[in-house]
């Protein structure tokens, strides 16, 4: 496996291309809107949004709160740009499932080109299509099944820099840890000497976004004072490590994991540029690490605030796993009540917490008409905490996933689809559902039979929604021996 540390690389990226191209991506996305049609009922005044948005207070609790007062369909406008909250399960389904082909992703998407271009999570149509069915193998059950093992091995090798009664930031601690599984499994890359930078640089990136996603987000960035100023340094920071991979990978020939098939797709000339398979590769590492450390975050949160339900998984583990063997693909199958933890730890904190979407023809919304270049946002957040659809909905209870039987049932809680879909709907679902899932639950299972981590008393809780959603004040858990 490759070292990714010290080779300069053969190629840095343009981070003022990207900009560019996230500028004519959103200004595309730009249809002026009718005056003079009815809307529905949303919070008044454009500068209570845009303070609300700047001060990090119109995050996941301002959806949540919006739900309940507007339990249909909330709108505000922007500088001339028009919002649609959908707030109803049975919406929610119909826009994302019946209007589909109506929806384009979003400004705050291609806002996010400056980071990712033209990769998987920012593309459409047939680009999309195309780059989709090329990275899909990768993670098909048989492939997963054959990464387990490496996503154990990276679990165990960390969890030796754990030491009883350290203070760690359990949302770096975390990152880290998935940034090498990442590394190992889709990349045959080891990341470990990166993800100390990585880390810092996704930081600054992802608390950058909500602020680039403001009308006129790019020239917020130029103005001093708004945070945003580091930016270019960090995402030339990311495209090297990126780079340094993508030429260590080319020296070491084909070794059939997805940045090989990446790279084979490229030298058969389908349709693969430089650019486009950096952009590729930073999707792949961004959204395959980021997503599951914050699953892992909250879900060690969520146990230290409920010390029987720790208790009940942990009984659990040392049932499957005796003799603190390490768990392994096949075992997840008798590990119901884990994979439950993590559903409901997904329940009340989604790491992708909320969906945008652009249209691009009218759609009719519960009575209401949606003219084309309306942005349509449905949170996660909001629905899995909805009071509507789910008993007892503020409490984590792994229970609600469980059957009669004791096996672990995704339709067991009785909710209607548009209130369950932490990967996302229909045809632009993640495609790494099933290997964040086996990797989440592998890394709780190793931990978690021997570890209780325990909150810092007196840390506040708070999430931010930045492209995940991330503990605004970090994780700082204390390391507790079971």
């Amino acid at each position: 496996m490759a070292t990714i540390q010290n080779p300069q690389p053969t190629q840095v990226y343009d981070t003022q291309a990207r900009s560019k191209l996230a500028r004519e991506s959103v200004k595309a996305l730009d249809i002026k809107q009718p005056r003079g049609i009815p809307r529905p009922a949303g919070p008044n005044g454009a500068g209570v949004v845009i303070r609300q948005f700047l001060s990090g207070s119109m995050g996941p609790d301002f959806f949540s709160d919006l739900a309940a007062e507007y339990p249909e369909v909330a709108h505000w406008s922007i500088l001339g740009r028009h919002l649609y909250v959908i707030n109803d399960a049975a919406l929610i389904d119909e826009v994302h499932r019946v209007h589909a082909r109506e929806l384009v992703k979003s400004r705050a998407l291609m806002e996010a080109k400056v980071l990712l271009g033209n990769g998987l999570l920012t593309n459409e149509g047939a680009d999309h299509l195309r780059q989709r069915r090329l990275v899909q193998p990768a993670f098909h059950r048989d492939r997963i099944r054959e990464y387990a093992s490496r996503m154990v091995a990276a679990t165990v090798e960390h969890e030796k820099t754990w030491t009883p009664g350290a203070s760690v930031d359990m949302a770096a601690d975390m990152s880290a840890l998935t940034l090498d599984v990442v590394g190992r499994t889709l990349f045959s890359a080891d990341l470990r000497g990166d993800a100390a930078e990585v880390g810092d640089s996704l930081n600054v990136l992802l608390e950058a976004f909500p602020k680039l996603m403001l009308p006129g987000g790019q020239l917020i960035a130029r103005i001093p004072g708004t945070g945003l100023h580091a930016l270019p340094a960090e995402l030339d920071g990311l495209d090297q490590v990126v780079q340094r991979m993508i030429d260590e990978h080319r020296e070491l020939g084909d070794t059939g994991d997805l940045l090989s098939m990446l790279i084979s797709a490229q030298e058969d000339g389908r349709g693969m540029s430089d650019a486009q398979l950096r952009d590729e590769v930073m999707t792949l590492v961004l959204a395959g690490h980021e997503t599951t450390a914050m699953t892992l975050t909250w879900t060690w949160y969520l146990l230290s605030c409920y010390p029987a339900e720790f208790e009940r998984l942990r009984e659990e583990l040392l049932r499957v796993l005796p003799d603190g063997r390490a768990p392994s693909f096949d075992d997840l199958a008798n590990l119901p009540r884990t994979r439950a933890v993590i559903l409901e730890s997904m329940r009340l904190y989604p790491p992708a917490w909320i969906i945008g979407r652009s249209t691009t023809a009218e759609l009719e919304v519960a009575g209401w008409r949606l003219p084309p270049g309306s942005i349509v946002l449905t949170s996660q957040y909001a629905m899995h905490r909805s009071p509507r659809y789910w008993d007892s909905a503020l409490t984590f209870r792994p229970d609600r996933w469980l059957d009669e039987d004791g096996q672990c049932d995704e339709r067991n809680p009785g909710q209607p689809k548009g209130a369950w879909f932490p990967f996302g709907y229909g045809k632009r679902k993640c495609i790494g559902d099933q290997f964040a899932l086996t990797e989440a639950g592998l890394v709780l299972a190793t931990l978690a039979a021997r570890w209780h981590p325990e909150l810092v008393p007196g840390t506040p809780i708070e999430g931010l929604g930045a492209v995940t959603l991330r503990p605004k004040h970090g994780m700082p858990m204390t390391l507790q021996p079971a």
